[in-house]
């Protein structure tokens, strides 16, 4: 039985209480001692003796009180922790500062396939093969980010020191090892990610019917598990929709990560994908380094400026689109992942395709699934609600009181052209908050620096300009119609239901203007 023991903070009265015991014939298994309990073991002690204890142990001046416990403080903190270690999905091995393991918990068990038992006190070199020993006592325990194989899986090691915090030395005892895969880490960027949305596709404004069939389409091709272009012109949200695609596949509870193919040179931008292996090049780190697309196993990698990708290494990835394997720079070891490529460009791939700077198979390796979302002069009904949501969060970023929006400006908002589209609009709108000084904001707030002038009359009145009758300002009408709406309806029946009028006149019209070959 265990007891606990409440008494005074004095001198001798663990002694007197010992004294009790051995003349009672009660001997102890294991003693803690605190500053007001004493904490005991007795494997003889039964219930019905308790009483009697009691009774004798309270003659010991300053014991006030005693009572069974079910574990020492010890054992309890002992469980805990076991409990902690084993709930981790991921190896942990605790060792001395010899570099013997002293702890295993269930993952570490499961990777090696040893027991707890065969591992305690097995050399750590011996378990991963290599000189890892050395290292941690050069840097005192503590390592940040090393590969390490681990029951011949490859890990990214973490090491600890174990020190003890009521020494006033702090005097290293050893290390904790953490081993986590790459796709763990890339979960743990993902979630770190501060611009990552977590609603899908509600997070996207857009009210218009254009968005509304863009949004609908977009979600029953991200319940596809493979690869998706999205097409658009830039600052249209691309990765916006990239990520509401990923939030809504079944990866969704996986790494989201995201490479900007235009904003590095080919070699960096090859080892960030495929990552480096040991030694690859100078300055590298020491131990390797795993990319994204490692990093990103069993979630979904996002590349946007797809069309700027380097011949090599459209190469490069068009093999691995083809049976998921790939080598990291300076490697042989071929590693395969399962990760969902998604794609973005505001180029033409077609048209790169068909001058040789992008490979064709790659294209069509990419574009299994495709989306092409509107600019925003083709969903000029969302310009209202964009408003207000960017106005919003301009004055909660400045921390003042959102200016309304006279109807001056709204109007010139609703007819600019807005190259740029809803990142220039965010833009242009953030920059009149922040120097707006009254509480509404007028033409003479917003600036739109080497753009058209505000007061441009809108682009559909400018098509009419050549026109000299009836008859060529109505086929100018209809092949601006066609040519804007097709692209958001692929084929003559979406586009003829969206009309209300037949498949032939659709038909006839997409032929008749050259915008789609209907043979």
């Amino acid at each position: 039985m265990r007891v606990q023991l409440k008494g005074d903070n004095r001198l001798g009265i663990t002694y007197e209480v010992l004294n009790v015991l051995v003349k009672s014939g009660l001997d102890i298994r294991n003693m803690e001692v605190t500053t007001h309990f004493i904490y005991m073991d007795i494997p003889a002690l039964r219930k019905s003796e308790l009483e009697a204890l009691t009774a004798a142990v309270k003659s010991v001046p300053g014991i006030h009180e005693v009572s069974p416990i079910d574990l020492l403080p010890t054992e309890r903190r002992r469980l805990q922790l076991h409990a902690v270690l084993s709930s981790l999905p991921e190896p942990v091995i605790a060792i001395d500062t010899n570099g013997y393991i002293t702890q295993a918990n269930e993952a570490a068990q499961a990777i090696t396939k040893q027991t707890e038992a065969k591992l305690r006190n097995a050399s750590l070199d011996t378990l991963l093969q290599t000189s890892l020993i050395s290292t941690l006592q050069q840097s005192a325990f503590h390592i940040t980010e090393t590969e390490a194989i681990l029951g011949g899986e490859t890990y990214l090691l973490r090491a600890e020191p174990i020190t003890s915090k009521e020494k006033s030395d702090s005097k290293i005892s050893g290390s904790v090892l953490i081993f986590q895969r790459p796709a763990q880490l890339g979960r743990a960027f993902s979630a770190l990610d501060t611009r990552q949305a977590t609603r899908g596709f509600d997070a996207i404004l857009g009210e218009t019917e254009i968005m509304q069939n863009i949004k609908g389409k977009a979600l029953r091709l991200s319940k596809v598990d493979a690869p998706l272009l999205i097409l658009g012109e830039t600052g249209t949200g691309k990765e916006l929709f990239a990520r509401a695609c990923h939030e809504t596949s079944s990866r969704n509870r996986k790494p989201f990560l995201a490479l900007n193919c235009a904003a590095l040179p080919e070699n960096l931008a090859e080892s960030e994908l495929f990552g480096y292996a040991p030694g690859a090049f100078t300055s590298a780190v020491k131990g390797g380094k795993p990319g994204l697309l490692e990093l990103a196993d069993t979630g979904t990698l996002f590349l946007d400026e797809i069309g700027e990708l380097s011949p090599y290494l459209q190469a490069k990835l068009l093999r691995f689109l083809q049976d998921g394997i790939f080598r990291r720079v300076g490697g042989t070891k071929e590693i395969k992942v399962n990760v969902r490529v998604i794609s973005a460009t505001n180029r033409h791939l077609e048209d790169m395709v068909t001058t040789g700077s992008f490979r064709e198979d790659l294209y069509y390796r990419l574009n299994v699934l495709s989306i092409t979302l509107p600019p925003l002069r083709q969903r000029k009904g969302d310009i209202p609600l964009l408003n207000r949501h960017f106005i919003n969060r301009a004055s909660k970023q400045v921390n003042c009181p959102p200016p309304k929006t006279s109807p001056e400006l709204l109007s010139l908002l609703n007819n600019h052209p807005w190259p740029g589209n809803i990142r220039q609009m965010e833009n242009a709108l953030f920059r009149a908050v922040s120097l707006c000084d009254g509480a509404e904001l007028t033409t003479k707030d917003i600036e739109f620096s080497n753009m058209q002038s505000l007061k441009a009359e809108p682009t559909s009145n400018a098509a009419f300009d050549s026109a000299t009758n009836y008859k060529e300002a109505l086929e100018t009408f209809e092949k601006n119609l066609f040519s804007n709406l097709y692209p958001q309806h692929p084929s003559s029946r979406k586009l003829a239901k969206v009309l209300a009028v037949s498949h032939t006149t659709v038909a006839e019209k997409l032929k008749k203007y050259g915008i789609v070959d209907t043979k």
